[in-house]
């Protein structure tokens, strides 16, 4: 199968979605994410704080973030060479400071309306030959997984949140194709 990776590259998929927001989320021209400091955006990757994954230490001088976090899957296989369509749920969260419910209303209002453009229209953003992420789309059902606004405490801390899902398509052929 020419130009279909040999295996999936979920952390690539995730990382490509990492790419999109700190790349292309911008408010007045600027990211509007914290910067990491050097020791911490040299392990992570990335000099702002959109992170694959949610921290497990949370860390308030990193607000506003973005995280980004694999929920599901749906792999799916076609074909005698054994194609696969690889589905997974990935659940994008902004993050904001709640001290002051005004100033975080605006800033998480902000942040939905720079985050939603980027993401659809990257609906089929990312595909080349030889590359397994494929396409974004919403995932449906969103109703059920609180998406959209809502409040969260972490440690005692109350925090401004904005959450997305969508559908990170990965297509990939293992080596070989099926085995009889």
């Amino acid at each position: 199968m020419a130009n279909v990776p040999g295996a999936p590259n979920t952390l690539g998929v995730l990382r490509a979605v990492q790419t999109l927001i700190v790349n292309d989320v911008l408010i007045g021209g600027v990211s509007p994410f914290a910067a990491l400091a050097s020791a911490d955006a040299a392990r992570y990757g990335v000099g702002r704080a959109v992170y694959v994954g949610a921290p497990k230490d949370f860390k308030d001088t990193y607000l506003p973030q973005c995280q980004i976090v694999a929920e599901e899957e749906a792999v799916v296989l076609a074909g005698a060479q054994g194609r696969a369509d690889d589905a997974l749920t990935v659940r994008v969260t902004a993050v904001v400071d709640f001290t002051d419910w005004w100033a975080a209303e605006q800033n998480i209002l902000a942040l939905r309306d720079a985050l939603w453009p980027v993401l659809l229209t990257h609906l089929r953003g990312g595909a080349g030959a030889g590359t397994s992420f494929v396409a974004l789309d919403p995932a449906t059902g969103a109703a059920e997984h609180r998406d959209g606004f809502a409040t969260e405490e972490i440690a005692g801390v109350w925090y401004r949140t904005w959450t997305a899902r969508l559908i990170a398509r990965q297509v990939w052929a293992a080596a070989g194709g099926l085995v009889p």
